[in-house]
This record gives C-alpha cells, structure tokens and sequence, in this order.
C-alpha cells in the first residue's frame, strides 16, 4: 500500500511537472511567433506598412481595424462574431487599441491552443514528454508559424481550435452537455468545423461496440448543428444579410476555376496543400508502414484521413486555396500524437545510421545535397505567390528547411537499407 501511494505521488510530481514544462513551452513558441511577426524585415497582418504610415509600425492598428470591419461587414465573416466579439470587448475595457487588442487575443489564444493539445494528448495516453513535444509540431505547422502573414490571413482559427479541443476533451470524458455547447460554439466560430463531424462520428464509432450505444453518441456528436442552424437562423433573419449571403454562396462555386485557372496559380494551389499538412502527412506514413498503432492512435488517424479527403475537396471547390490555413483544419487529429510520430522515426534512423561509417554514407549524404539543390532551385523559380511577396515573408525559407528534412528522412528512412549487426574488421 505504501509502494502504491509512493508510486502515485512520483506520477503525480511528473505530470505536474511537464505541465509546467507545457505552459513554458507553449508561452515561448507563443512568443517567438508574435516576434516573427513583428520583425522590421517582413509584413504580416501584425505590422503590415500601409501608403498612410510615416514608418513601419510595430502593431498595424490602421490595417488591423479596418481588418475587423471588414469581418463584420462582409456575410461570409459577420456570421463568425465570436473573435470580433472577444477583441472590441479588450479594445473597450482596457487601453490597448483595436489593432493591439487583436494582437493579444488571438496569440493568447495560440498560447492556450499549445495547453490543449498538451491536455487531450496527456488524457488519450501519450506520454507527458511526447504531448509537450506536440506543442512545438503545432507552432512549427506553416499556417500557424505564419498564421498571420498573407495570403493565410488567419482571424478566426485561433479561437476555432481552442474550442475543438476543450469539444475533443469533453466528448473524450463523456461530459456530452458540455461538448455540445463547446462545438457549437466551434460552428459559430468557423462553419467548418462541420467538416469535422464525420471523423468524429468515426471516432465514435470505434470506441463503441454496442449498436445501440453507438447510435445514441452519434446522435450527441450531431446534435451541435441544430443549436448553430437556429444561431445562424437568428443571425441572418436580425443582420438582413440573406441576399448578400447568398450570392457570396454562389461566388464560391466560382473558386474551383480561379485556382486552377492558370499554371501559376496551379502550382500555388497544390505548394499550399503540401505546406500545409504534406510533411505531416509523410510521417504519419513513414510511421504507419513499420509501427502497430494503437486503439487511440487508429482512431485519430482514421479521422485525420477522412477529414483529410472531405476537407481538401472543398477548399479546392470553395474556397483560395492560397490561404494555405484552410488545408491545415484535418491537422486537429493528427497534433495530439504528431510528437509521437516524429520522434519514433528520429530513433529509428538515429539506429540505422549508428551501423554505419561515415565514409559509408557518402553517397547518400551526395544524393541529399544534389536533391536538397534541385528543390531550392524548383523554389525561388516556379513557386510564386498570387499575392504578396516572397521578400516579405519567410516561405521559401521554410519550404527549403523542410525540404531539407524532408529529403534527409526519405534518403536514410527508406532509400538506408538497416543491418542487423556491425561490420566485421578483418
């Protein structure tokens, strides 16, 4: 009884002590995303120059507020109040300005996006190291490292996924009141959040055995979208905004073509999906073709994938797919378990080079630069962006790192083949 009570103290001081290691975390993650945002050299949402401006301005109140006027004003924006709400309410009650009080809301909310996906990995049963290491996967993903740069022009996202999180949490524990009101104030935030409906029926239906049982928390799981179709009822019918909603409706069936309307556009469109979750998705295969997952594992992926599928169909349909941030939304699955991921593939390759030499890995390390050179040249000459400029931001940078990465795994990952015991010297 006494090993007992010992052995759960010594976990008790060990999750205590990686939750602090996770607010740290996640608070300079946090950190060193706003100060890539306000960095003199480039310009984002955050510090965006404007023709008006005497000089480059810290925080972009300008642009900002005209930014939030804009979202209350256009119908495919006004219907999502909730971040506008939470900003004018700091910008009324404090003396920060409506550009700062976006500022402070929205990496506020990064911030406490990073704690959630630490909490709901802990609770599915990773270990507190992994879920701290999932954090610093969820800032390095492109649309958050850059979420406010153009063109991903994030504004609601931030609060978005805090919600589907605290949701996942709470459909994970069984509290259904307090997941129906969660996710359907998800669906205020973002629509999208539909999308995400199906992965988590799926979800359901493999913690669930019983028939029955299973119908009934589908049920729960759906029940969200009658609360957010009243909402929205309400919303259209007071606002008078039916007609502009509509043709908006209809001018996104027109975003297929825009694109895919051109080579250039062609090559942004699909560089956006793969900066998006293509790395990601890699891994997660890499992963996947040597490792058994486990019951939580399977279910998180099976629900990435279809959310994947549903998710890419229609922002290609829908919406700019320039505004990379639109792809990132079936990541939600994959965040929880993506530290996991990443560092049973570092182990493994860290194994097999281990039984090599140095003089061993020649050409490979020959074969990475030639590659690692061909992907920076393909990057600074065929990918453009529609809008914006690559001297403004830190893309090709980041896709170069990637590639980098990217082409190291691939090489000593599947191209290395292992041995099973060192080299004899004779």
């Amino acid at each position: 009884m006494i090993q007992n009570i010992l052995g759960n103290e010594t976990k008790r001081s060990i999750r205590t002590k990686h939750s602090i290691y996770a607010f740290l975390v996640s608070l300079m993650c946090s950190l060193f995303c706003f100060f890539l945002h306000i960095l003199p050299s480039v310009n984002s949402m955050i510090n965006l120059e404007v023709p008006s401006n005497a000089q480059k301005p810290l925080i972009s109140d300008e642009y900002l507020s005209t930014v939030v006027e804009y979202h209350k004003e256009h119908p495919a924006f006004a219907k999502r109040p909730l971040t506008t709400y939470l900003l004018e309410q700091l910008d009324s009650n404090s003396c920060l300005s409506k550009g700062e009080s976006f500022t402070v809301v929205n990496f506020i909310l990064l911030f406490l996006c990073g704690l959630s996906i630490y909490s709901y990995s802990v609770y599915i049963g990773n270990h507190p190291r992994n879920a701290v290491l999932s954090i610093v996967c969820f800032f390095l993903s492109f649309s958050i490292l850059f979420a406010f740069f153009p063109p991903i022009y994030s504004y609601d996202e931030p609060l978005h996924y805090f919600l589907v999180y605290l949701s996942l949490i709470a459909l994970t524990k069984g509290k259904w009141l307090l997941y129906i009101l969660l996710f359907s104030l998800s669906l205020i935030t973002r629509e999208s959040s539909l999308l995400l409906l199906p992965g988590l029926a799926l979800m359901t239906v493999n913690m669930f055995s019983s028939r029955l049982h299973c119908l009934r928390k589908l049920f729960f799981i759906f029940l969200p979208i009658i609360p957010y179709a009243v909402y929205l009822f309400i919303f259209i019918a007071e606002t008078d905004i039916e007609a502009s909603s509509k043709q908006d409706l209809m001018t996104r069936l027109l975003h297929f073509h825009y694109n895919f309307q051109s080579p250039k556009f062609i090559v942004e469109s699909i560089m956006s999906l793969f900066l998006a979750i293509g790395i990601q998705s890699y891994l997660l295969y890499s992963y996947l073709s040597r490792n058994r997952l486990t019951t939580s594992e399977r279910i998180l992926v099976n629900a990435f994938l279809l959310v994947t599928v549903l998710n890419t169909a229609v922002v290609f349909l829908t919406t700019w797919a320039r505004e990379t941030r639109l792809f990132t939304l079936p990541l939600i699955f994959l965040w929880p378990i993506l530290a996991k991921i990443v560092s049973s593939e570092y182990r493994y390759i860290r194994t097999k080079l281990s039984k090599y030499k140095i003089c061993e890995l020649f050409s490979y390390i020959l074969l990475l630069l030639v590659l690692i050179t061909l992907s920076t040249l393909v990057t600074n000459k065929v990918y453009f962006q529609t809008i914006g400029s690559m001297t403004d931001n830190f893309f090709n940078e980041y896709s170069a790192a990637a590639s980098l990465l990217l082409f190291f795994h691939f090489i000593f990952r599947f191209l290395l083949k292992p041995r099973t015991h060192q080299t004899s010297n004779m």
